[in-house]
């Protein structure tokens, strides 16, 4: 810790220094010539005079002046513009230093000699709602890809994850020439699209799939970026191929990967294959992404929701662990008729295998001590999935559109997963447990959906339609192996069964919303929603006959149930907007019929609520980038199947559920205040936030410990509120903007108060009382992050994020857990002579010891490489690097839920060395 404060401290001390330098200023004041008005926010530019690249701007005040930055390192041109006036042209010799060019008058474009014609780039213009960089004004190294135009372009940040911030709000939607581009995903076009195919970026926040189409302004807006591409650039094909191998102690790493992509004017086509060990499952290295369009999937749940999940990766068994994956996918989007007709189409296949290795510790206070957990877990696992998925658009006339969807998907898995667990009380051995388990299951799901929209000639006005349809299946089967040992009562319990699962669902869903202006400020919208969802669950348990074949049937831990619900629901909607105010009021009424048919028991069981769920948000307008917003959601979530009947189960014998048929929905009022601000042209912005939920009636479960530490938990309504919150805030700007330094500082925080109720038996006690027990846990932390990003010289970037941790409860107050956490993540981008590359990557976590978890963790990971560009184009790249050089990357989390306090390790890819080369090739002549 002594060698990283020191590392902060001198990064201060120093970035402070060089602010410190003294730097000659360009100043001036902008007025109209005509009538000698001050032009507020006119835009100053200044460009090096040889190759146009912007080197600094900003705008003008009030009182028209400005003030730039002189690096008086070469010689530069100044811009002065403003809308409907003559750009100001200047030179600026080496050597000028400080000046000040008084007062400069712009001429009106009405005013000015039709024969005289001014040309030139300019680097950003602001066009009302959007802000549009000419890609061609800023840098990048040959064979760059968006992502590395968006590093250098101002008021955008783009994070090692690939996230992307512009003006202070993260983009979630990225265009390519106003259309999707193989989906929405972000990374797919900055990480695949090469930068010297841009013409134009353009920043703007971009209205809901809803506004859009009926014509009314909801107020939602996404943050959103479209790449304009070259003429030239618009046909063609380009691609990657890229190969890897190397070592670690025992055995060997690889990476294999090809991606191509072809555009012939509206038509794409696009695919993929990777086949790795090492993390890489996807397009993007970090995390398995989507690939194509994320209608998502559509799922009913229990209680008659329906949940649109999104399309990431979905092959889950790869987040940890020592994964091998094969992934390959295909795009095609057309679109024809003058795009009228849009048609998307994607497939995606992936397989993996991991072998995971987990150790988990977990506590639970009692009045007179702890019940503690210790387990570990080895499972080997392998999926195999398939997903397709299309979209069609239709612009049946001017005033009506018709989108239907599509997905199926279809995923096998198969585990073979060994537990070994110890209880202990106080320290002394209670219980043991091992269990195995060899689980092969098969799920699949498809849905539609057709969203029909209808506007009137009376803007506003206009009629919705929607249907889905949803079926989903999932079968699988399961022998369990498992033993119990109780020291209380010395004896010893086996289970030795073979489980078949099945599971089958199919839903309907329609919904109908009309629109209506009732003045040019308020509109207002009525709907009914209809959804009958379906559910079958047969679980069948079968022990041994004596010839030792698994056919004969218990009925106690074999379950077969039909759960139904029923929704009927209104909605009433207002929403008032001028240019500063924004005002929105949903209310929904629901009724919810719920039936459960126990078909073994022959008993059934019936119920229905009915829930008022209304919203409403508030924003005001300071500026187009400054806001606050304040927004209220009241839901409420109906008990489920499991926590009604839960199926009953002897697959972890230590715990064990019961459930409750007059459980109620809990309520759940939410809060939320944001203000966010940023100057793109001073490059600095805040952002403030807090959110408070608070549920009554909250389902959560009451615990009876018994003797040899099993657990009975019964579902209840908690008859005290609930609360959870969380704060964030910061504030981000230019640094050294001479050096192009930026720096960010944040504070956030979190907390969390519930309840639940313990009755300690484990003495051997046959009755007792409950004990009531708070646990409340929070975090305060703080976010202090430099960067640079300017694609030569020396690139970096750092994060340090101290905060203390705290997992109390009042059961036993000796055994809460509060600790100091501290990480810190960075890299960094060496540009050297001769085409070569140093980088390197740096993580360091650690978690201080506390009262129930008495030893400390700490992690560091570096990841150094170099790399080369050969060829005249510069599109092969050999790299070297290693991974994690200390060895010491290892998963590890703090957490608490209910009363338990959980510490978690596992393992994870750790150090290896890999040689790999990667081949940029393209046909287009706007990328040569």
């Amino acid at each position: 810790m002594k060698l990283l404060t020191n590392v902060i401290l001198s990064l201060f001390f120093g970035l402070f220094t060089l602010q410190s330098m003294a730097q000659s200023k360009l100043t001036g004041t902008v007025m109209d010539e005509t009538d000698k008005t001050k032009l507020t926010n006119a835009t100053a530019m200044l460009l090096t005079a040889k190759d146009s690249i912007l080197v600094d701007f900003t705008r003008a005040n009030a009182d028209g002046k400005f003030t730039l930055n002189n690096p008086d390192a070469e010689d530069y041109l100044l811009i002065i513009s403003y809308p409907k006036f003559g750009d100001f042209y200047d030179q600026v010799a080496k050597g000028t230093g400080s000046k000040d060019f008084g007062e400069i008058k712009l001429q009106s474009a009405a005013n000015l000699i039709d024969e005289i014609l001014i040309t030139g780039k300019i680097p950003v213009v602001i066009k009302g709602d959007t802000v549009e960089y000419d890609a061609s004004s800023f840098v990048t190294e040959k064979n760059a890809k968006v992502e590395d135009l968006l590093k250098v372009l101002p008021g955008i940040t783009v994070d090692a994850s690939g996230k992307i911030t512009a003006q202070g709000k993260e983009v979630t939607k990225v265009l390519v020439d106003g259309e999707e581009f193989f989906g929405d995903d972000p990374k797919l076009v900055t990480r695949n699209i090469r930068s010297d195919m841009v013409d134009k970026v353009q920043v703007f926040e971009k209205k809901s799939e809803e506004a859009e189409r009926t014509g009314v302004d909801d107020g939602q807006r996404i943050q959103t970026i479209n790449v304009k591409l070259k003429e030239d650039a618009k046909n063609g094909m380009f691609g990657t191929l890229t190969g890897g191998g190397g070592l670690d102690d025992n055995t060997g790493y690889y990476l294999g990967k090809a991606a191509i992509n072809k555009f012939k004017g509206a038509q794409k086509i696009s695919a993929y294959g990777i086949t790795s060990n090492d993390g890489t499952t996807d397009l993007d290295w970090r995390e398995a992404e989507k690939f194509g369009i994320d209608n998502g999937n559509v799922t009913i749940t229990e209680d008659g929701g329906m949940m649109v999940t999104g399309g990431s990766g979905f092959l889950s068994n790869t987040r940890r662990g020592q994964p091998r994956a094969i992934t390959a996918g295909a795009s095609f989007m057309d679109a024809w008729n003058e795009k009228k007709h849009k048609l998307n189409l994607n497939y995606k296949f992936g397989q993996a295998e991991n072998e995971i290795r987990t150790e988990q510790i977990s506590q639970s206070p009692l009045e007179s001590g702890l019940l503690s957990n210790n387990t570990v877990t080895t499972d080997n696992s392998k999926s195999t999935g398939h997903r397709l998925n299309a979209k069609y658009d239709v612009a049946v006339d001017s005033l009506t559109a018709l989108t239907v969807r599509m997905a199926a998907s279809r995923v096998q898995n198969e585990n073979e997963t060994y537990r070994t667990g110890e209880s202990f009380r106080n320290d002394i051995r209670e219980s043991d447990n091992e269990r195995s388990q060899s689980i092969n299951s098969t799920k699949e799901n498809f849905n539609v959906d057709a969203n029909l929209t209808r506007k009137f000639k009376k803007e506003g006005r206009s009629i919705t339609l929607k249907l889905t349809g949803n079926y989903g299946k999932t079968n699988g089967d399961m022998l369990l192996n498992s033993r119990l040992t109780d020291f209380t009562k010395d004896s010893t319990s086996i289970v030795d069964q073979f489980k078949d699962n099945s599971n089958n669902s199919d839903a309907v869903m329609a919904s109908a919303t009309y629109t209506e202006p009732l003045s040019k400020k308020i509109n207002m919208s009525i709907g009914y929603e209809f959804t009958n969802s379906r559910a079958h669950s047969i679980n069948s348990s079968f022990n041994k006959d004596a010839a030792g074949n698994y056919t004969d049937f218990d009925r106690e831990f074999s379950n077969d149930f039909n759960f139904n619900t029923v929704r009927n629901a209104a909605n009433l909607a207002f929403n008032y907007k001028t240019e500063k105010f924004e005002f929105n009021l949903t209310n929904n009424v629901r009724h919810d019929d719920m039936f459960m048919k126990d078909n073994l028991e022959t008993t059934e069981r019936q119920r229905d609520y009915l829930t008022y769920n209304p919203r409403a948000r508030f924003r005001y307008n300071f500026s187009k980038a400054k806001s606050i917003n304040l927004q209220y959601n009241r839901s409420n979530s109906l008990p489920t199947l499991l926590q009604i009947q839960p199926l009953k189960q002897n697959e972890d014998p230590l715990n064990l559920y019961f459930g409750n048929e007059n459980l109620k929905p809990s309520v759940s009022n939410n809060f939320g205040l944001n203000y966010y601000f940023f100057d793109m042209m001073k490059g600095k912005g805040m952002y403030s936030g807090l959110n408070i939920t608070q549920t009554k009636d909250a389902i959560q479960t009451d615990v009876v410990i018994l003797p040899g530490l099993r657990r009975e938990l019964y579902y209840v309504n908690l008859d005290k509120q609930m609360t959870t919150g969380y704060l964030y805030g910061g504030y981000q700007f230019d640094l050294i903007k001479k050096r192009q330094i930026k720096m960010d500082i944040g504070l956030n925080g979190n907390i969390s108060n519930y309840y639940n109720r313990v009755k300690d038996l484990s003495n051997g006690a046959i009755d007792g009382e409950f004990q009531e027990n708070r646990n409340t846990n929070y975090a305060m932390g703080a976010d202090i992050g430099f960067r640079r990003d300017a694609t030569k010289g020396f690139d970096f970037y750092v994060t340090f994020t101290p905060g203390y941790r705290v997992l109390n409860n009042s059961l036993n107050t000796d055994l809460n857990s509060d600790g100091f956490t501290f990480n810190t993540y960075g890299g960094y981008t060496y540009y050297l002579p001769k085409k070569i590359q140093l980088t390197g990557r740096l993580e360091y976590n650690y978690e201080a010891a506390t009262q129930s978890l008495p030893t400390d963790f700490s992690m560091l990971k570096f990841s150094p490489g170099i790399s080369k560009k050969f060829l005249k184009n510069e599109s092969l790249v050999a790299e070297f690097y290693v991974n994690d050089v200390f060895n010491q990357n290892v998963g590890f989390s703090r957490s608490q839920s209910g009363s338990a306090i959980t510490q978690t390790r596992y393992n994870n890819i750790s150090r290896y060395y890999m040689l790999k080369l990667t081949w940029e090739f393209t046909s287009m002549k706007g990328a040569q």
